[in-house]
């Protein structure tokens, strides 16, 4: 028998919405792992305010046969019950089917746990996928990884109707197949743990979750969002706004103003990221939340930030902070008729900019690049820097340019990657584009530039180092086309990074 194993529902984690679209990519530039438990099927959601640990035991696997491996013999499970812990075997075809009751419009957060906490992408591990049937049998929804990071599972979403429903848990190879997933071959652990948390904005005792209520149509009557903070008061939990469109004509209003406590040396950006896409292979919702925008409350007319989140955007922008700092977000819908389960989630947090562009009157030339930019060492021995920076309106365009060192010891197998986003969250920036450029000036050549748009990330991702960078760098330079007219942030934020080659 395998030691107690521990699935801590955790359920309004400092998920720390993340500041996705700098990171996340496969050579490890930009994004971290989260927390977790050693050895598998243990915790690996973060704390919360309202959390209710699970305790159970299982054995190690590999020679039982589970008895749960169709509807007809689907496990029951309980909302906000205990724990299951299971093993799949064989890992990359075993499906296992649990059966739970439950009722329209409950808000549950479905968690998945087999990675341990150590690195919540270790493929030795399963990496889970967690699917919702109706009583039919009909997938509803889906998770494969979550917004916040990892291959934990993380399934939110809001019952259809009164009824019975399943829940498909599988690894990645089972439901996407081998050539969407890592090579199943290479897991050595196979438990996992399961559960159900019931999300329910009215019963809550903190003010970590937050429900729509209409009249909320207009700037004078915004639903305002909460703050929840963590217990050594670092920081705060994340938000869950659950919203819903009651017409096809619907816009709902909320108004955020962010602590100014703790304090945060380069400021702060404000995060609305939705939970999930809309649809069968998302959320489960029957509708994509077109635009949120998000003004300042001292000025309505223009959008500070905004975007399309069907699209892939996100808001994610520096604001400012304190009393007198507040926001208005106004959230939208499609045109179209209403559809039977027509909500949204949108996860709301502060984040603290790590670096911040400090010499904008003289980095517009790469003869004098802006360096010394904040930085962090990256499993593999490797470095990225970070920096969040505006681009200046003007009838000359603004450029920025950066220095990167090249680590020490770092030859031409290593790669260099940038990811940076402006668009895609919320910036009117428009064009924005990134150029690796050697440390002299000079240019690489293909494959050393990439642009974003409104449906596409700006990533260079894993390209070859040069041989003998000049100045012992390479330089950065960040330009954008004209920007858009209806929406005035200038914003953008950026990771850079080395790796050495696997």
């Amino acid at each position: 028998m395998r030691s107690i194993h521990f699935l801590g529902f955790f359920v309004l984690g400092t998920v720390a919405a993340t500041a996705a679209g700098c990171g996340g990519d496969d050579e490890g530039v930009g994004g971290q792992g989260g927390a977790g438990g050693a050895g598998g099927a243990t915790s690996s959601s973060t704390s919360s305010s309202t959390s209710s640990s699970v305790t159970t035991s299982t054995s190690s696997g590999g020679d039982e046969t589970d008895q749960n491996d169709s509807i007809e013999t689907a496990e029951s499970i309980e909302i906000d019950g205990d724990a299951v812990q299971a093993t799949l075997e064989p890992v990359d075809a075993d499906q296992d089917f649990y059966s739970f009751t439950g009722t329209k419009g409950q808000a549950l957060y479905i968690l998945t746990d087999a990675k341990p906490e150590e690195d919540e992408r270790d493929p030795a591990y399963p990496d889970l996928v967690v699917s919702l049937l109706d009583a039919q049998g009909k997938q509803i929804a889906r998770n494969d990884d979550p917004p916040q990071g990892g291959n934990d599972s993380r399934l939110i979403t809001v019952l259809p109707a009164d009824g019975d429903y399943y829940l498909l848990v599988e690894e990645c190879t089972s439901a996407l197949g081998q050539d969407s997933c890592t090579p199943a071959e290479d897991i050595e652990n196979f438990d996992y743990a399961l559960g159900i948390t019931l999300l329910d904005p009215a019963a809550a005792d903190d003010d970590s979750l937050i429900e729509d209520k209409e009249p909320n149509d207009e700037a004078a009557q915004a639903l305002p969002l909460h703050y929840e903070a963590l217990a050594d008061e670092t920081g705060y939990y994340t938000t869950f706004l659950f919203g819903s469109f009651e017409s096809a004509t619907d816009v709902d209003v909320y108004s955020f103003t962010l602590p100014e406590a703790p304090a945060a040396e380069n400021g702060l950006r404000a995060t609305l990221v939705t939970s999930a896409p809309p649809g069968a292979e998302g959320s489960g919702s029957t509708v994509d939340v077109s635009e949120i925008a998000v003004f300042d409350a001292a000025d309505l007319t223009t959008p500070y930030a905004k975007v399309d989140p069907s699209k892939g955007g996100s808001i994610e922008v520096p604001v400012k902070v304190g009393e007198a700092a507040e926001y208005l977000v106004f959230v939208k819908r499609p045109q179209g008729d209403v559809g039977a389960n027509d909500f949204y989630i949108l996860l709301h947090n502060r984040v603290a900019i790590d670096g911040l562009e400090a010499e904008d009157l003289t980095n517009n030339l790469a003869t004098t690049p802006e360096g010394d930019l904040s930085s962090f060492g990256l499993a593999g021995g490797g470095i990225a820097y970070v920096v969040d920076g505006q681009l200046a309106d003007g009838l000359t365009p603004d450029a920025d340019h950066y220095a990167i060192p090249v680590p020490e010891g770092a030859d031409e197998t290593w790669k260099v990657s940038a990811f940076c986003s402006a668009q895609r969250h919320g910036s009117g920036l428009r064009e924005f584009t990134v150029t690796l450029l050697n440390g002299d000036g000079t240019e690489l050549g293909e494959g050393y530039t990439a642009t974003e748009n409104e449906t596409t990330d700006l990533a260079i991702a894993g390209v070859d180092l040069p041989a003998s960078p000049a100045e012992g760098r390479l330089l950065v330079k960040v330009s954008a086309g004209t920007p858009a007219e209806d929406v005035t942030s200038r914003s953008y934020d950026c990771t850079f990074g080395y790796l050495p080659a696997d």
